[in-house]
């Protein structure tokens, strides 16, 4: 055991060993440990890369390990660096703001609402443009869910999923859930219904564990 301190007489820091005899055997290999696996310069900037390329984390790490066999790196130090890619990429925007602004940016639709007498947006809900045209083709089989866990907000996901003619799945739209509250699924369902463009296109299947049935009537 070892303590550090700053002397008083030479202003610098000093080491007091306390105990020299370790209280847990030595580890063979230094995986896992903070700083033998975090990334170097040339690590972040395949990272930054590849993440550009979209590519999956897990396919990231094993890009790194093949590049470095011996290196230690695991998807923890994949994830944290993606982390700051995209906070430096949103710069001084909000997370929500961010999310918007690349909506339009790419020309989805989306719908929004605000909690009553405030700006806080409640709601919100978009689709690609190519997935409404699909949705307009293929709405008769619908099946909605929602996704749990899956951000740091720990906000669950709905989503919208669609299947073709050809019993192929697409993605009809997705929607941040603050409240699981009936009028909050009412309100994306109606916002769902105005991606169609014919009442001739309404589903006629809906595959899901809580009853939407009602607002799709």
């Amino acid at each position: 055991m070892v303590s550090g301190y700053l002397s008083k007489k030479t202003n610098e820091w000093e080491l007091n060993i306390l105990n020299r005899v370790h209280n847990h055997a030595m580890e063979p290999a230094l995986e896992g440990h903070i700083l033998a696996g975090r990334l170097k310069k040339d690590d972040k900037k395949i990272v930054r890369d590849l993440t550009k390329s979209k590519m999956l984390p897990r396919d990231i790490l094993i890009n790194l390990k093949n590049k470095r066999p011996h290196c230690m790196k695991n998807i923890k130090q994949v994830y944290n660096e993606r982390q700051q890619i995209w906070k430096a990429n949103r710069g001084d925007k909000k997370p929500l703001q961010y999310l918007i602004s690349k909506l339009e940016e790419h020309n989805y639709t989306y719908f929004s609402r605000t909690q009553s007498e405030s700006t806080t947006i409640e709601d919100i809900f978009w689709a690609h443009p190519t997935s409404v045209k699909l949705f307009n083709n293929f709405s008769r089989v619908l099946v909605i869910d929602s996704t749990y866990k899956t951000n740091m907000y720990k906000m669950s996901m709905f989503e919208v999923v669609g299947v073709t003619s050809t019993d192929l799945t697409y993605s009809v739209g997705f929607r941040f859930v603050t409240h699981e509250k009936e009028e909050n699924f009412v309100w994306v369902l109606k916002m769902l219904r105005k991606l169609l463009t014919s009442k001739m296109n309404m589903p006629k299947v809906i595959v899901t564990n809580r009853f939407f049935l009602k607002v799709m009537q």
